[in-house]
């Protein structure tokens, strides 16, 4: 019996939703404190009904950046795209879904961010790499962590 070949391909990729905000405009760019800029990233991911093969995977970013209790502007994007995932072992669709396609999609969320925050009327933010696989491996520690306890 022949095993069927592996696929994995990008199918597509696609904003799903995005906020920008700035609620202290037009104050905010007369500021002369620099702010913190907080990032938080998360993943999620699900079988599309009807489209066999196909995953949708998510990458969530959200930016805030605040001097003091002044929020100069808050993004969040969902970055999202549809991968085709046929014929992979069970054991690396984990590490696949949370590594590999937020991979893929992260250049694009940052270049979205970095649009959004200069249409606001700040300085274009350009998000530093992310080491999917390091978060992955570190979030795998921690699970393991918790069940030992």
């Amino acid at each position: 019996m022949e095993e069927a070949e592996a696929v994995f391909m990008i199918e597509r990729i696609y904003v799903k939703d995005s906020s920008f905000e700035s609620p202290n405009a037009p104050l905010s760019f007369v500021q002369t404190e620099a702010p913190t800029v907080d990032v938080g990233l998360n993943t999620a991911s699900n079988q599309v009904e009807g489209m066999d093969g196909l995953t949708e995977v998510i990458l969530t970013v959200t930016v805030k950046a605040k001097a003091g209790e002044s929020t100069y502007f808050a993004v969040e994007v969902q970055q999202a795209g549809l991968f085709r995932i046929q014929n992979i072992p069970e054991e690396h669709l984990p590490a696949l879904i949370a590594v590999h396609c937020p991979t893929i999609l992260f250049p694009y969320a940052r270049e979205v961010v970095a649009d959004m925050v200069g249409r606001g009327g700040f300085q274009p933010l350009h998000l530093h790499p992310v080491n999917f696989e390091a978060l992955y491996q570190q979030a795998q520690q921690e699970q393991v962590g918790h069940t030992t306890q």
